[in-house]
């Protein structure tokens, strides 16, 4: 029941995700930054919903990119305002591979193959 809520809410971060930068192209109001701002925070939250809810069935090799991907996200706030030239470009790129990873992890969840080990236990 998790990871099919936790592909949902994958899916519901990349429509978003694609609605916001539909925004920016027919609205005149709004700029490209301002809205990249807007989902970086978006995505922070809904990766950590998704972190939480699967963070025990996936792999830990899975649990650590996601942080990985939450921290890059942090940090791209920060880029906004050291680097602006850069923040568009590399938010977009992060943006690309948090869907890829998702979509490969959702195929590979489909296929049964993506599943944490069992650990021995010591007694």
């Amino acid at each position: 029941m998790r990871e099919r809520l936790n592909t949902s809410i994958q899916s519901a971060s990349l429509i978003l995700v694609a609605a916001g930068l539909a925004w920016v192209v027919w609205s005149n109001d709004t700029t490209m930054r301002d809205m990249l701002t807007y989902l970086l925070v978006t995505m922070v939250i809904i990766e950590g919903l998704s972190l939480y809810l699967i963070g025990r069935v996936y792999p830990e090799s899975h649990t650590t990119f996601k942080t990985g991907i939450i921290a890059t996200l942090l940090i791209l706030l920060g880029i906004k305002i050291m680097l602006p030239d850069m923040f568009v470009p590399l938010t977009i790129t992060v943006f690309a591979i948090n869907f890829l990873y998702n979509f490969y992890t959702n195929g590979k969840r489909r296929k049964g193959s993506f599943k944490r080990k069992q650990g021995k236990k010591f007694m």
